[in-house]
């Protein structure tokens, strides 16, 4: 009875020092919070700055048309009626080249592009066209002070003038005397259109046809269609659509193109980097833990709410220098410091090789964090199996440990 009175005593101070680490870990939430805090903070001034830039430059585009919109009477003399409906093109092709570029507003840089645009299908008259009242071809786009310069519209051959519609470009349309239903009207339109974010297009024509060319490296092609043909690479990509009629709910619906955007903000990978440090921290600490029974150099309190601090801290420094360069870069330097600092504290109440295997946990740890954030699709994955290394190498390393008897010592 008395002997396991003693081992219930030599196993208080363990269960206690347990206790402390664990509490202070989880303490260590409130700092990492505050500075998920200053991420969305940062995250949201770099939205405002997105939105100054757009607001002038150009903001996301879609094109969709070109169309005849007409007016025509039904019923007798004294009871007519106007209706209203839309010819849409039998065959239309986009030939886009899109140049981008980077703007800079305050220490943030917004992505945006310049789009040189030639339009170019045919109508085919059908039966009430010709003897409409009134008749206009529109070019409908999101954003209209994007336009450089002055768009040129050729119908039929003819250049139209043109104007600013509700929705977009628009042109008085005088069809020849002798039209008829079955006529085929070309059209011609080019332009060039400032944009940012994206730039989509809606499949109005029975044959709808994209080719686009574009200085983007990192394209993310979207919408109710993909590409046909696509190729993309470090200088550029090119991509081709090719969308018939039949396959469309409806031409106001449907829509496709290209978002050009980083699909990752560094404000992003921060963000994920934070939901990684709870986890860092523990392992350090268990890692400290561990160290503390083998060398039997303890470790107090103070010096693992030190440590967890300056793991804490690494976070700010990645969020500060993200605001100036690259994210990977931020990391390297936020981590070479944090790594450094580190080494020197564990070297100074550690003082034995503990020190470098405590040093080479933490660069470990930032290392393989970094793969993670870089993986994504497989995070979760390789995440799941490091734990369940780093949980097989402290049974290796603990399985003929004899607590009790280190801690009396």
């Amino acid at each position: 009875m008395e002997n396991n009175n003693n081992n219930n005593k030599a196993w208080q101070p363990l269960l206690l020092k347990i206790g402390l680490i664990s509490a202070l870990a989880l303490v260590m939430l409130i700092p990492l919070e505050m500075i998920r805090g200053l991420v969305g903070e940062r995250s949201d001034y770099h939205a405002a700055s997105v939105h100054d830039i757009t607001a002038s430059w150009g903001g996301a585009q879609t094109f969709s048309g070109p169309a005849i919109s007409y007016q025509y009477k039904i019923g007798k003399e004294k009871e007519q009626e106007i209706c209203k409906a839309v010819l849409y093109p039998d065959s239309l092709k986009y030939e886009v080249k899109t140049v981008s570029q980077e703007l800079h507003r305050s220490i943030f840089d917004v992505s945006v592009y310049t789009a040189e645009l030639a339009i170019k299908g045919n109508f085919v008259l059908n039966e009430r066209l010709p003897g409409a009242e009134t008749a206009e071809l529109s070019l409908n786009m999101d954003d209209l002070k994007g336009i450089q310069g002055n768009p040129t519209f050729l119908l039929d051959g003819k250049a139209l003038k043109i104007k600013s519609g509700e929705k977009g470009i628009v042109a008085e349309v005088t069809l020849p005397a002798n039209a008829r239903e079955g006529d085929v009207l070309p059209f011609f339109i080019t332009m060039t259109v400032n944009g940012s974010e994206s730039l989509s297009f809606r499949p109005v024509g029975n044959l709808t046809e994209v080719e686009m060319t574009s200085d983007y490296p990192d394209p993310s092609f979207s919408g109710d269609y993909l590409p046909i043909e696509r190729k993309v690479s470090a200088d550029g990509f090119t991509a081709r659509w090719l969308i018939s009629q039949i396959t469309m709910a409806s031409p106001s619906v449907n829509r496709f193109g290209v978002r050009l955007i980083q699909p990752v903000t560094q404000y992003r990978q921060t963000e994920r980097a934070t939901k990684y440090g709870l986890l860092v921290i523990f392992l350090v600490f268990i890692a400290g833990f561990v160290v503390e029974i083998v060398s039997k150099k303890p470790i107090n309190v103070i010096q693992y709410l030190v440590i967890g601090a300056s793991l804490v801290l690494f976070y700010s420094l990645l969020l500060a220098f993200s605001d100036f360069l690259s994210f990977g870069l931020s990391y390297l330097i936020a981590s070479i410091m944090t790594t450094g600092a580190l080494c020197g504290y564990f070297a100074g109440f550690v003082k034995s090789k503990w020190a470098l295997v405590l040093t080479g946990l933490v660069a470990l740890a930032y290392g393989v964090i970094y793969v993670l954030l870089q993986l994504e699709t497989y995070a979760f994955l390789a995440g799941t199996l490091l734990l369940f290394l780093i949980l097989c190498i402290i049974m290796m390393l603990t399985r003929k440990m004899k607590v009790i008897s280190a801690i009396k010592e």
